[in-house]
């Protein structure tokens, strides 16, 4: 008998060794994605309701008496976003279609509608 015949050679090695290597870069890349997605996830979820606070302040100020376009900031979370409430006419000149938009890093992250009555 010539040579070992016990054991993985050389080149069975090295190839052994590339395929577990491709196959970490895959699995880094695949957690890499998977905690950015979780991360914008939790920043619009943050947004939404930062968006639901502020359209709740608005509308309970003054019990909607007071309702104008206005802006300003609002913290949650350590996180401080800008808002914009506007007001538009509707067809119906009894209701107010009141939007606020919420941005952070000028980018908008949240949008919330809402329809109110006029008081007669």
């Amino acid at each position: 008998m010539t040579g070992r015949t016990e054991g993985f050679s050389l080149v069975e090695m090295l190839a052994a060794l590339s395929i577990l290597a491709v196959a970490g870069v895959a699995l880094t890349n695949a957690m890499t994605s998977s905690v950015r997605a979780a991360s914008q996830a939790r920043d619009i979820s943050l947004a939404g309701v930062a968006a639901d606070n502020v359209m709740a302040l608005n509308l309970a100020s003054d019990q909607g008496q007071d309702l104008r376009a206005r802006s300003g900031t609002y913290e949650l979370a350590g996180t401080e976003y800008d808002w914009t409430l506007a007001l538009e006419e509707t067809p119906d000149p009894q209701l107010t279609r009141v939007t606020v938009t919420i941005e952070r890093d000028e980018r908008e992250q949240a949008r919330r509608v809402t329809f109110v009555r006029a008081r007669s």
